[in-house]
């Protein structure tokens, strides 16, 4: 008989086992330890009040884990990870566990579930399709490495700002309808910051950044997770190409990559693709379903 708990019923090591086998034969299969599986939850504000657990008379089978945060005073939820376990595959249970977690949502009030999904996963995309998510976009992850061309003449156009990535959650720099693990909220853990070009105390773009790097040591790497061209004009262009060649660090000899950088950001990835960066195998598809 299929039932439904909440994750709260399980122990951690219960979650971290069925989280590994769920994602068994995976497209990127999940192997992380149960120290790594805890931080995660903790990072990425996944509940196991909110995350669902499908079992098989005492069996956990299944699981759909969920986090939800407020902005502006709409709960907007995230799942942060779907999985059956292989004996369980092919039986059609993937609709009921998604099911029995937006009925969860829907009794916490929440307006808006998003989701991504691995582009090459059409099965998911389906599925998440059948219980009424619609892809909205679609996710790029790029990478360079190494020095690249740096325009000095836009340093004297604008004046650069670095702020600490929370402070720009409470800011309305970036939009809010993005993917989960690109929100300012999430992405200042280590190294979080915005950086903001400005003139005449105006907005003309920003990008949100984390850089990789050891206390009192040179960084080793930097990620991208948002850009936002505040002024659609060629100076909003120009201010776009300073942030992200100051944020990315251009001039230093760091591994660089983006994480869910929305196809939305057509002139971010142009120029970056213009400036070294290359596509990695890897893209996903952004999924949103209004509930309210």
């Amino acid at each position: 008989m299929i039932t439904f708990k909440t994750m709260e019923n399980l122990s951690f090591k219960q979650a971290h086992e069925l989280f590994i086998n769920g994602f068994e034969g995976y497209f990127i299969p999940m192997k992380m330890s149960l120290d790594a599986f805890v931080i995660r939850m903790g990072n990425e504000g996944l509940s196991p009040e909110l995350s669902i657990v499908m079992y098989d008379a005492d069996q956990p089978i299944g699981f759909v884990l969920q986090g939800i945060r407020e902005i502006d005073g709409q709960k907007i939820a995230w799942n942060g990870g779907t999985g059956i376990i292989p004996a369980y595959r092919g039986k059609k249970l993937g609709t009921v566990l998604m099911e029995k977690a937006l009925d969860l949502l829907k009794q916490q009030n929440v307006s808006v579930a998003t989701l991504e999904a691995l582009s090459v996963n059409k099965p998911a995309i389906k599925l998440y399709e059948n219980v009424g998510y619609e892809v909205i976009d679609t996710l790029h992850f790029l990478e360079s490495e190494g020095e690249l061309p740096y325009k000095e003449d836009l340093v004297n156009e604008f004046t650069i700002k670095r702020i600490p990535a929370l402070q720009a959650a409470h800011g309305h720099i970036f939009p809010t309808r993005v993917p989960w693990q690109v929100d300012p909220s999430i992405t200042p853990k280590i190294g979080g910051e915005a950086v903001i070009a400005t003139k005449n105390d105006e907005i003309y773009a920003a990008c949100l950044i984390r850089k990789k790097q050891q206390y009192g040591s040179e960084p080793e790497g930097v990620t991208l997770f948002q850009t936002v061209m505040k002024k659609e004009s060629e100076e909003g262009e120009r201010a776009l190409q300073l942030v992200l060649q100051e944020g990315l660090d251009f001039k230093q000899p760091l591994k660089r990559t983006t994480y869910n950088l929305l196809d939305l950001n057509h002139k971010t990835i142009s120029f970056l693709q213009k400036n070294g960066f290359k596509n990695t195998e890897i893209s996903q598809v952004f999924m949103v379903k209004n509930i309210i």
